[in-house]
């Protein structure tokens, strides 16, 4: 109730300084000036380090089997991948800007039906993620699109990733053991894992990475 008694004055005085104002015409001398400030958003085509805000994925991979990981920044091909073996495929997330930043990971697995029809729809795909840190990251969950056929598992880190920093979203890929030849047949030779970081500030944004996505309305 008190604040309603102010709010009712504060609108009497102001409409008795109006009558005051307009019982006669008075001169004012009036002065105007500006100052216009220039806002650069941080932008990771910029070329000056201090201004950039960019993440990159690069992994370590052992295509041929031979104990020896590589550093590399495109996806390696596996060939005659066999039930029950476990690939080297250990995904980074990168902080290649100057910023602070969430991250969010989206791994997408193609051929969804026949990961269906193989594993069953309850299936969990991080099964197939060896190294995988639950305490980590926050395993959100999958998304199924029948119109590309693939599967998408949404991971958000659990934390700020500082620049110049990486982390490890996983470190091996491993074939389900029960996969049988005749399952295996209905991928029509193979299949794909694609691994895309995503990044948000985390500089005036007060909340934790999942929220902060939402905030954006950056899309998966």
């Amino acid at each position: 109730m008190r604040l309603n008694k102010k709010k009712v004055v504060v609108s009497a005085l102001a409409l008795s300084l109006v009558a005051i104002l307009s019982a006669g015409t008075l001169a004012w001398f009036s002065a105007k000036d500006s100052v216009t400030n220039e806002f650069h958003i941080a932008d990771s085509d910029d070329t000056t380090p201090e201004d950039i805000f960019s993440v990159d994925v690069w992994e370590n991979v052992d295509p041929d089997g031979d104990g020896q990981p590589e550093k590399a920044e495109d996806g390696a091909t596996y060939a005659d991948i066999l039930p029950g073996t476990t690939y080297v495929k250990e995904p980074h997330v990168e902080n290649t800007g100057h910023y602070d930043q969430y991250i969010r990971v989206i791994v997408t697995i193609s051929d969804m039906q026949a990961w269906v029809d193989a594993m069953g729809a309850d299936y969990k795909f991080e099964d197939c993620f060896v190294g995988f840190d639950e305490d980590m990251w926050k395993y959100i969950g999958v998304n199924r699109y029948a119109d590309t056929d693939e599967i998408q598992v949404v991971l958000y880190y659990d934390g700020v990733l500082e620049s110049g920093k990486d982390i490890t979203l996983f470190t091996d890929v491993k074939i389900p053991e029960t996969l049988t030849q005749e399952q295996a047949a209905a991928f029509k030779g193979g299949f794909t894992i694609d691994v895309k970081a995503q990044a948000v500030q985390t500089e005036n944004v007060g909340v934790d990475a999942y929220e902060a996505f939402k905030t954006v309305g950056m899309e998966l």
